[in-house]
């Protein structure tokens, strides 16, 4: 290109940061700038500046000056929100670009004054304000918008030079530039003819600018419906915000200078503003606040420092019993002394590396937590390898105990920033960040944003709307996209054949798809970080922008620039564990009258817990609940928690390959071998299997002298495979093994790449151990108090019905019953009640956990049970309960969920008499708020006799039948507590079913298997091999629910059988690896139970005790055949009291027609000569594979 091709750039410019407006993606947009061979290109986003930092760094990646601006909206006063006149504009835009760090920082000021002072529909900047924060910024007179475009197309020529004059005033002249635009819009002619003049007359220079808010010419329709889709509207609708033209592109120098070449020096000019600006983003800063004890601290300890190790030494004494200061005197001097050394060790580090405040922060907002009583996690990370942390109680992992290391948190010889993950419970997280807002302060602390994105299926259906696609035709093609996380368009029209059929022939799908890869990726929407909260020392507007989400202060720029910029960010994490664990103390401390029970007081040592973890009951247990985890609980015998810490390290890809090897190890000593003598140390407590990073670390230092830090550098080299960092690291290895064990060097270089290979998945211990206590604990709440961790782990989960059901079937397995809600019985949770002190008891349901019901009704209701007592009847609960919040909806719930069958009433005449009732309350109520008396008031306190209030039921109804009960409290419930569906075939599952619910592990691979129930759950999903559908759902039996595969062959045969509620069939084969316990149920056949049974029952033999009188029943029965004949055979089986007996066919002609209600009618023949009924079911047919399985490696 010719020189003068880069002699323009464009400074009006809105990336996809410019919510469902801008359509420019930054990478994109980039680098058609270097196709246009542009030199620089800014950045003036609609009021925000949330893009900043990434068009910073991209722009940089593609070699071309970023210039960092907004396009603010201005007004004369933010404090002004009322209406404004009619024709008048409620704001005006203005460009703004920084010149400098300075002009950085005042555009930051302005934008989150905008954002958290000025918002009022738009975020606002206002005069004032304007010019007490201009110094390093440019100005743009702006689009028609601005303030002097205005004036002009008001014909106010006066108004437009006091304003020209004004922001002269405000930015200085050589700062303020005119700015042209013409994107075809007859007004903007009509301006730029004013402007020009303007422009001489005061002195300024031109500009001009497109407007760019898209990147290609032919994206003007992707985003127009953006524009929809940010409106609602649809892309026929006529009143809807549209762009007038379709101008609105990044333009090359060439297509500029076609408008506005008659005046080159505007197009020139934009490079002399793009010269004018010299700013870098400061990063790599440390903005990390400076801990401020109380006042009387420091008459003691004059230092931070000085007051960390009194807190440390405090620590050790609490801990350990050491005394820091005199450690010979100590029942163990030698640990006592090595205690003391690492902490002098790892306080130098800390204070070296400048994170003194950053561990007494952390110590602080902890402590506070602890004194409040909220829960707090053990650790996560590569923290819990910190000493110092767990004696200022940060963590409660042990590393001694668990042999962790300090370098994997810290490393001396490469710092980089601590991070804490710290856990709280999920209820009172939130606690924990006021407090840290409040001690800080409000301007000082925020949460951080996050930004949603348009996936490929959202895409899909947001485009389809505003098409004006119906529903259920946009929902079709939406599912066509796999549900491949992160997938694209165009990787979903590779994958799914149907997707790429109905591109083909659907000219609406292609026009889709075809906008759709321009949006996709683009901003859609923000959100806030689930756990990061900053930390400053000083407001956060002065160093990074603000705005508010639901009125918190949250940063505008996401979490890795933050970080970058230097500030301190914290992750409060909520983790449903702790909120489990400290429910289930609770329960503990009241139904065992214990109240000084303390999970953490517990130690690591106990037979029941491991054998609950090798039967794999893991069901609520952390991190151990999945099918896989169960099936290594079950090959590991765990004996110690230490092998829980390696199992939960092992299981995952790569580390599973070795699992075999630590079995084996374990189980017989003599077949550990190790790769070097030296290593036996390190690895003894894995059974030779290298499974920690932490390992890997030791083993460099003990083989080849390397020091822990530079031992955690190699660790990263390997992990990284970095080739030309492995080369030095290999040599420096092998010189090292020679050096200080005299190792040959190709000993060494063998142990190089053993060491490497495990540093490449190994995993970090810290994290491990962190995991197994919160294991640990669960199972030891599991195994020893089972009712009260139950009721914890269902009470964790209201709202979540698949979680409740889940774990409610849990409870069958364990032989706890769960009760029915009651009005007088029920909390708000899932309450525990113990019936002796073995612990045997059953949980009663949770008011909350009703569907329907929710938090504020359940509270009412317990506030006034617990005020006033029990409720006497349902007449009694509805004039004491507030009908405001136990509406009709809710006392419907309460109803069909049986939360008043205790009242002795048929819950069809209750919900018949809602009407009736709430008439009468209302009445009640009426007169009370008169100060009339009524006769309840009169009545007093004999409201549940039987000719009073509670003859309001009317009972003259039918009742509700038994499956409708059932229907009603799997809806609200999310279970049958009346009884079950199944319970009509009872007899004939039993027959059926292949296995029962214990027999599931005992199954073998290839085995056959037939079992009935009720579908539930269904999972629909498309293969990653060849794009068939397939689906998975659990198949509920009378007492349990196992989950079938149902794949694509047997899925496009079956799949009309595959629905919520239908009672099935189902036939298949068991698939479990040699290498893995976990069974798997792969569907063959299906059908309907209904239609399947007359078929599957081969004969029915009745058994008789020919000791009896049987003539009067065999000749009732025989009538009863010949009404009913079928395909059935009926044998009978002659007994005396201790004979085998002996079987006959009865004539061939004595069939039945077996079903259900033949079933139960046989059982309503009483005669003391009938022994029982047995239903002869052949053994499923062998399902012959149609690929032979895969060999183990």
């Amino acid at each position: 290109m010719a020189k003068k091709d880069s002699d323009f750039v464009h400074l009006h410019l809105h990336t996809d940061f410019s919510l469902l407006d801008g359509a420019c993606h930054i990478d994109r947009l980039c680098k058609h700038c270097c196709d246009y061979n542009m030199k620089a290109v800014a950045i003036t986003d609609h009021g925000n500046l949330f893009g900043l930092t990434e068009f910073f760094q991209t722009a940089k990646k593609h070699g071309i000056k970023p210039l960092l601006g907004c396009e603010v909206y201005l007004v004369y006063d933010h404090k002004m929100t009322e209406k404004p006149e009619r024709g008048q504009h409620k704001y005006h835009h203005m460009g703004l670009i920084a010149k400098n760090l300075k002009g950085y920082q005042n555009l930051i000021r302005l934008v989150s004054d905008a954002h958290t002072k000025g918002l009022y529909y738009k975020p606002r900047t206002d005069m004032e304000q304007l010019a007490a924060h201009a110094e390093g910024l440019i100005g743009f007179t702006g689009c028609l918008q601005g303030v002097v475009p205005q004036h002009i197309l008001k014909g106010d020529i006066p108004g437009a030079k006091k304003a020209l004059s004004t922001f002269i005033d405000i930015f200085g002249r050589e700062n303020y530039f005119v700015e042209l635009q013409d994107h075809g819009i007859s007004e903007q002619q009509q301006v730029n003819k004013h402007l020009i003049p303007l422009a001489e007359e005061f002195g300024l220079k031109l500009v001009c600018t497109n407007d760019v808010h898209y990147v290609g010419k032919n994206d003007w329709a992707p985003h127009d419906s953006l524009l929809c889709i940010q409106t609602g509207s649809k892309i026929a609708d006529e009143k809807r915000l549209r762009y007038t033209s379709h101008q609105f592109y990044l333009k090359s120098r060439q297509e500029m200078e076609l408008i506005f070449g008659e005046i080159p020096h505007a197009l020139t000019n934009t490079c002399e503003v793009a010269e004018m600006c010299d700013l870098e983003i400061p990063f790599g800063n440390n903005l990390y606040p400076v801990y401020k004890a109380p006042e009387e601290i420091y008459s003691v300890h004059t230092t931070n420092i000085e007051y960390l190790k009194f807190l440390c030494v405090q620590g050790l004494k609490e801990r350990y019993g050491v005394n820091y200061h005199d450690p010979d005197n100590a029942d163990d001097p030698e640990l006592a002394k090595t205690l003391a050394e690492r902490i002098d060790y790892e306080l130098s580090i800390i204070e070296k590396a400048g994170f003194i405040d950053y561990f007494l922060i952390v110590w602080d907002f902890i402590r506070w937590a602890r004194e409040q009583t909220i829960p707090v996690g053990p650790g996560r990370g590569s923290g819990a390898g910190c000493l110092t942390a767990y004696v200022l109680k940060i963590t409660d992992i042990d590393p001694i105990r668990f042999k962790l290391l300090f370098e994997r948190f810290l490393n001396p010889e490469r710092v980089s920033p601590p991070d804490f993950d710290i856990d709280f419970c999920m209820r009172r997280r939130g606690e924990v960040i006021e407090y840290v807002r409040q001690k800080y302060g409000s301007e000082c602390v925020a949460n951080i944003i996050t930004f949603g994105t348009f996936g490929a299926k959202m895409i899909v259906r947001d485009l389809a709307r505003v098409n004006d696609i119906p529903y259920a035709e946009a929902d079709r093609i939406a599912k066509m996209v796999p549900d491949d996380i992160g997938i694209t368009l165009d990787a979903a029209l590779e994958k799914s054949t149907d997707l790429k059929y109905e591109v083909d022939h659907n000219p609406v799908a292609a026009k889709i798809i075809q906008e759709g890869r321009i949006i996709e990726g683009m901003v859609r929407n923000t959100g806030t970080h689930a756990a990061g909260v900053i930390i400053s020392d000083r407001p956060l507007r002065e160093l990074v922008p603000v705005t508010l989400q639901d009125g918190i202060l949250t940063t505008q720029y996401p979490k890795d620039p933050v970080e970058k910029i230097g500030l301190l960010k914290m992750d409060f994490l909520g983790l449903k564990t702790l909120t489990i664990i400290a429910d289930a103390q609770d329960n503990i401390r009241r139904t065992r009258n214990n109240p000084q029970f303390n999970i953490d007081k517990v130690p690591f040592e106990d037979d029941k817990t491991f054998q609950l973890l090798n039967d794999a009951k893991t069901v609520g247990v952390f991190q151990l609940e999945s099918g896989g985890m169960q099936s290594l609980c079950r090959q590991f015998n765990i004996s110690n928690i230490d092998e829980i810490v390696a199992l939960i390290a092992l299981y995952r890809p790569g580390p599973m390959d070795w699992i075999p090897d630590y079995v084996k190890g374990k189980k017989d000593p003599s077949t550990i071998k190790y790769p070097h003598p030296l290593l036996e140390e390190i690895c003894k407590e894995t059974y030779g299997v290298m499974v920690y990073q932490e390992q890997v670390m030791e083993a460099a230092r003990v083989i080849a002298g390397y020091s822990l830090g530079a031992a955690d550098i190699l660790r990263r080299a390997m992990g990284k495979k970095k080739i030309e960092e492995m080369a030095e690291q290999r040599a420096v290895f092998i010189e090292g093994a020679k050096k200080h064990n005299n190792i040959e060097s190709k000993k060494a270089e063998e142990l190089f790449d053993i060491l490497e290979k495990f540093a490449g998945y190994g995993f970090n211990k810290s994290h491990s151990a962190a995991y197994a206590i919160l294991a640990f604990q669960t199972g030891y709440l599991k195994a020893n108090y089972p009712v009260e961790f139950m009721a914890a782990a269902l009470s964790s989960e209201l709202g979540n019905a698949d979680k409740v059901r889940h774990f409610i079937g849990e409870c069958s397995v364990l032989n706890i019953p769960v009760l029915s809600p009651d009005v007088n019985e029920s909390r708000d949770k899932f309450t525990p009640i113990i019936y002796d002190e073995s612990g045997s008891g059953a949980i009663r349901f949770g008011l909350s956990a009703i569907k329907g019901v929710g938090d504020s009704a359940a509270l009412k209701i317990l506030c006034e049970r617990d005020k006033s007592g029990p409720f006497k009847d349902f007449m009694d609960f509805a004039v004491r309960v507030d009908s405001r919040a136990v509406n009709r909806r809710v006392l419907e719930c309460l109803i069909r969920s049986g939360a008043f069958d205790s009242f002795g009433k048929d819950r069809q005449h209750l919900f018949d008499s809602i009407d009736a009732i709430m008439s009468e309350v209302s009445a009640v109520q009426k007169d009370k708020a008169c100060g009339q008396t009524s006769l309840f008031d009169l009545m007093d306190n004999s409201l549940n006799e039987s000719n009073a209030p509670s003859a309001c039921v009317n009972e003259n109804g039918p009742t509700m039948p038994l499956r409708e009960k059932l229907q009603h409290e799997k809806e609200l419930l999310g279970f049958y507590l009346s009884g079950h569906p199944m319970n009509e075939y009872a007899g004939f599952d039993t027959a059926i079913n292949t296995f029962r619910e214990d027999e599931i592990e005992q199954l073998q691979n290839n085995e056959t298997f037939r079992v009935c129930g009720i579908v539930d759950n269904i999972n629909k999903r498309i293969s990653k091999k060849d794009n068939r559908a397939w689906a998975f759902f659990n198949l509920t039996t009378r007492n349990s629910s196992i989950q079938l595969n149902l794949f694509p062959d047997a899925y496009m045969k079956f799949q009309h059988h595959v629905v919520e509620g239908n009672i099935i069939v189902v036939s298949g084969t068991i698939r479990r690896a040699a290498d893995n316990d976990e069974v798997r149920f792969n569907v063959a056949d299906i059908d309907t139970l209904e239609r399947r049974l007359p078929s599957l029952i081969e004969s029915v033999t009745i058994v008789l005790d020919v000791k009896t009188d049987i003539n009067d029943f065999l000749k009732a029965f025989s009538d009863y055949l010949h009404a009913h004949d079928g395909f059935t055979k009926v044998r009978l089986l002659l007994k005396t009291s201790n004979s085998e007996g002996i079987l006959t066919d009865i004539a061939a002609s004595l069939t039945c027609n077996f079903n259900p209600k033949t079933f139960r009618e046989f059982l309503k023949m009483n005669s003391k000569g009938v022994l029982g009924f047995k239903l002869d079911v052949p053994p499923p047919p062998k399902v012959e594979r149609r690929y032979p399985m895969r060999a183990k490696a």
